[in-house]
């Protein structure tokens, strides 16, 4: 480390700390620092994040909030802040949500597609009647003229 900043360190140009103080108070630096992201609430004030169901609490019978957007602020630590126009709303977990359905693996998708060929081959071909307006479209002769 002594070398890199022998061979690298710059001398700056002022010697005064340019640096601003912050105006942030801690929760609101831990929310700025979260992940983001945005869910609209359905009419019952539910909405689905990473397989879970959650429901706002305390907003009366919450008619202004239906289809409102919000705010899902995770923490690193796994904790969960919910923002409406800059106020963090009160929430309670619904249900836990089963995990996500794995993807199917070549086995599985093999015998999926032999069972629709084997559909697909029991089903008897349609064959048009021979006199069917789509046969014989270049044999089509012209009507005789009529003589008035």
């Amino acid at each position: 480390m002594a070398d890199f900043n022998a061979r690298f360190a710059v001398e700056p140009q002022s010697p005064q700390d340019a640096h601003r103080p912050v105006l942030h108070s801690p929760e609101e630096q831990a929310l700025i620092l979260c992940l983001h992201h945005t869910r609209k609430l359905s009419k019952n004030l539910c909405f689905q994040f990473k397989n879970r169901e959650y429901q706002l609490q305390g907003q009366g019978k919450g008619y202004r909030l239906r289809g409102a957007t919000l705010t899902v602020c995770e923490a690193f630590d796994g904790t969960i802040t919910l923002l409406h126009q800059g106020h963090i709303m009160p929430y309670r977990l619904l249900a836990e949500g089963e995990p996500p359905t794995p993807l199917d693996d070549e086995k599985s998708v093999h015998h999926s597609v032999d069972q629709a060929k084997a559909k697909q081959t029991a089903k008897p071909t349609y064959k048009p009647a021979p006199d069917h307006p789509w046969r014989g479209r270049g044999n089509i002769t012209p009507a005789p003229a009529q003589t008035p």
